[in-house]
């Protein structure tokens, strides 16, 4: 398989690190248009070979992946589109989703699979200096399939993400949306009010007190140290869903004032009991245990089944850790097979399937 990575910085880089450990995985050729982040990407073995330009490091390639900032997506992929091969996979790694895909998908030829990718992995540092191959390990990795979605091109990317280590979930782009502002978008925003809050209270009245600072404040204002030109671009391209959740958080940060303003003592202990509890339940990288569960799903070769399934599942919060596809000899129709650690988990996303119609068959691998 060849790769092409599109921007070598620290997650095209880290990509490029952790797919050359995979069997089946032959050249990865890269192009970015800062030359040194480029060479520093082929030193440090995120890289087989380096490109002069998007196109010519897309021709020919089995796999494209765009690890540009969300504001040059478009301008890139209209240069790599003409050079996709037929039946080459087209994806990226941008924080937003919905008009993403819809870009990549009018610039192609309708022999070219997209399926949008976001990595919920990274770092306040940047650039390939700072890659690493493990970067990926435990991390979640959103794949956004459509009704366009073909379920081999589906099959093979979710390998690759699989292999690297990540905990794929399949999202619409729109959903993806939403659930990002308020997982990763709001919280670098809410880092970087509370940084700039304390900066200017130290400025104006107490000089020492960000030599206070202990865990808890540099646990909350990490992001604050992130990108701003990243930030930028990702409010610009995610501003009505942000807005949206702002909304919601200034609607509960008034509610908090006022409860401690009354000093309604009940109230202040059932919210910080209530966020304890969820902050608790929150998923490690390694709490799915048991042994691995085949779920054989009866799907008809029409457009979107592989989205539905897939979205289905994720929506559970459950993992897919494989995925086939078996085609029946007549044609029309064929069976997706689910792997899926853990007899509950398998059971619960049988039980939705078979909600929403679909035929399905459970047993150990």
């Amino acid at each position: 398989m060849r790769i092409a990575l599109i921007g070598t910085g620290l997650i095209g880089a880290s990509l490029g690190m952790a797919l050359r450990k995979l069997d089946g995985v032959g050249d990865i050729v890269g192009y970015d248009r800062d030359p040194d982040q480029l060479e520093t990407a082929l030193a440090r073995g995120a890289l087989t070979e380096t490109a002069s330009s998007p196109a010519e490091a897309a021709a020919a390639a089995d796999v494209v992946v765009l690890a540009v900032p969300v504001s040059v997506v478009e301008a890139v992929v209209h240069q790599v589109g003409p050079a996709l091969a037929p039946g080459a996979i087209l994806t990226d790694v941008a924080s937003v989703k919905a008009r993403i895909v819809d870009v990549m998908q009018a610039a192609v030829s309708p022999v070219v699979h997209v399926i949008g990718g976001h990595p919920m992995a990274g770092s306040h540092e940047t650039g390939a200096a700072h890659a690493h191959a493990d970067l990926f390990v435990g991390a979640t990795y959103l794949l956004t399939p459509t009704t366009h979605t073909d379920p081999e091109a589906y099959q093979q990317l979710h390998g690759l993400v699989s292999g690297i280590g990540a905990r794929v979930l399949a999202v619409s782009p729109q959903r993806h949306d939403l659930l990002v502002a308020v997982v990763s978008h709001l919280p670098q925003l809410a880092a970087t009010t509370l940084m700039n809050l304390a900066a200017s209270r130290a400025r104006d009245e107490h000089a020492e007190l960000l030599l206070l600072a202990a865990g808890g404040f540099r646990d909350a204002t990490r992001v604050a140290a992130s990108n701003p030109d990243l930030w930028l671009d990702i409010c610009a391209e995610n501003r009505e869903a942000i807005v949206a959740v702002l909304d919601e958080y200034r609607e509960r940060i008034v509610a908090l004032r006022s409860v401690l303003a009354v000093g309604d003592e009940s109230s202040l202990r059932r919210a910080l009991a209530d966020a304890r509890a969820a902050r608790r339940s929150l998923p490690g990288k390694e709490t799915a245990t048991g042994a691995l569960v085949e779920l054989s799903v009866a799907i008809l070769d029409q457009p979107g089944y592989i989205a539905q399934v897939t979205t289905t599942i994720s929506a559970l919060g459950i993992n897919i850790e494989d995925i086939g596809i078996d085609h029946a000899p007549e044609g029309g129709r064929g069976t997706m097979r689910l792997a899926i650690i853990g007899p509950s988990n398998a059971r619960e996303a049988r039980e939705a399937l078979v909600a929403r119609g679909y035929e399905v068959l459970e047993r150990q691998p």
